[in-house]
This record gives structure tokens, C-alpha cells and sequence, in this order.
């Protein structure tokens, strides 16, 4: 009898030891399991904020690359506009010509007399049959920095495109054109950005002259080089140097 209670005393005592380590073990995981459910809501709660961010990025690259491609259209007409009001105001000063080298108040107070008078003197009286007609006539408006600065420049224009033409002509036939013992010079009147589009030609042109090459520019800016006696044509400076000057030189 006394072993049974003892045996039972045993059980009953290791039961409430598995009972008090369920208990303890309870407690503890309690909070653990707290605290891994509030790990669990905020992963899916993060999970559900990447996913928005996702959205929301994809619809940032869908916008950024329609703003590019705006941009690229914005910036290919506003080159197509900026070409068409550079060719309107070339055509707009296509009968106009530049008088350089002409001293300051040379021409007294009838600017537009003076010119007529001049044009048949540096080209020759035969040279017209006729006098060109001028409609309007000034010195550029450029301020000259001091009484050394060079002369500003006349510009006229001119009725007739022919006798732009036939002036050009005759000045390059001339070569020299001189006016109370100072050199003239005639050019075209270019808008600034056609002028600087031509200058640009300016490096390679010297070279040529050096290599004794004939050349020209076309309108509105195309330089043609005569290479045994064949024609060749460069819409761009970059494209002419290669040829020209790295070329050449490297020789």
C-alpha cells in the first residue's frame, strides 16, 4: 500500500511538474508569439506599401518617359521653328548688302545719295546702265568703343535682287575695291546665326587657299571644294575638316 502511494505521490508530482513547465513555458512563448504575430502584420503591411511603391514608380517611369519624348518633340520644332524664322529673316534681307571699310560720316547727311554715287565709283561708271536703286540705307547700328574703332558698316537694300547680284559679281571680278585710299570690302547680309554657320567654314578655307584649292559657299551654307575637277560638298565644317586639314596635314 505504502509503495502504491509512493508510486502514485511519484506520478501525481512529476504531472505537476509537466504541468508547471507547460505553464512556464506558456508564459514565455506568449509574448514571443506577440510579438511574432506583430512582425508578421508589419511585413504585411510593408509588403502591401512595396507594392504601392511599385505601382507608383512604374507610373513615374511611364510619365518620365513621356515628358522625354515631349522634350525631344519640344526640342526638334523648336529647331524646325528657329530654322524657319532664321530663312525668313535671310529671305527678308535677301536684296540687302554690307559695305565695310567706308569711314564714319563719309557719308554726310544723304546717306542714300552717297551710295548711289559710290556703288558706279568703286565698280566702274560703265558697269551700269542704269543706277541701282536703293530704298533704304544706314550704318549698323553697332556703337563703335572709340574714335580707333573700325568703321561701321553700311548696309543698303536694294529694289532689285539682280543688282545685288551684279554687284557681288563685279566686286569679286575687281578683287580690289579702294575709297579715299582705304580698302572696301562687299558682302551679303546674312542673319547672325547664317553668319556664324559660314564663319565656321572660315579654318578650312584657309587651308585651302594654302593648298591653291578652288572653293566656294553655296547658299545658305555649303562649301564646295574642286578636287580634280570634281565638285565636293560639306553641309558642315566638322565634315570639311576632316577632310581638308586632318587629312592633309597627316600626310
Amino acid at each position: 500500500m505504502e509503495g502504491n502511494m509512493s508510486l502514485q505521490t511519484l506520478w501525481d508530482a512529476i504531472q505537476q511538474i509537466k504541468t508547471d513547465m507547460l505553464t512556464h513555458i506558456d508564459s514565455k512563448m506568449d509574448p514571443i508569439q506577440s510579438s511574432l504575430s506583430r512582425i508578421h502584420n508589419s511585413l504585411s503591411s510593408l509588403g502591401d506599401q512595396v507594392n504601392l511603391l511599385e505601382q507608383r514608380v512604374g507610373a513615374n517611369e511611364d510619365n518620365v518617359h513621356e515628358c522625354v519624348a515631349r522634350v525631344k518633340q519640344l526640342e526638334k520644332d523648336n529647331s524646325f521653328l528657329m530654322y524657319k524664322v532664321d530663312d525668313l529673316e535671310n529671305r527678308s534681307r535677301r536684296s540687302n548688302l554690307r559695305f565695310v571699310g567706308i569711314q564714319e560720316s563719309a557719308e554726310g547727311s544723304d546717306i542714300i545719295g552717297f551710295m548711289s554715287r559710290l556703288i558706279p565709283q568703286l565698280l566702274g561708271p560703265d558697269a551700269f546702265s542704269t543706277l541701282p536703286i536703293i530704298e533704304r540705307a544706314h550704318r549698323s547700328p553697332t556703337a563703335r568703343q572709340n574714335s580707333r574703332a573700325s568703321p561701321r558698316a553700311i548696309m543698303i537694300e536694294l529694289l532689285n535682287v539682280q543688282d545685288k547680284v551684279k554687284i557681288l559679281r563685279l566686286a569679286r571680278e575687281k578683287k580690289s575695291l579702294d575709297y579715299n585710299g582705304k580698302h572696301i570690302s562687299i558682302y551679303p547680309d546674312f542673319s547672325p546665326e547664317l553668319t556664324r554657320r559660314r564663319r565656321s567654314f572660315d579654318p578650312v578655307k584657309r587651308k585651302l587657299r594654302e593648298l591653291n584649292m578652288k572653293y566656294f559657299l553655296l547658299y545658305p551654307c555649303t562649301l564646295c571644294v574642286v578636287v580634280d575637277g570634281t565638285q565636293q560638298r560639306f553641309s558642315t565644317h566638322k565634315d570639311a575638316e576632316a577632310v581638308f586639314i586632318n587629312v592633309f596635314e597627316n600626310k
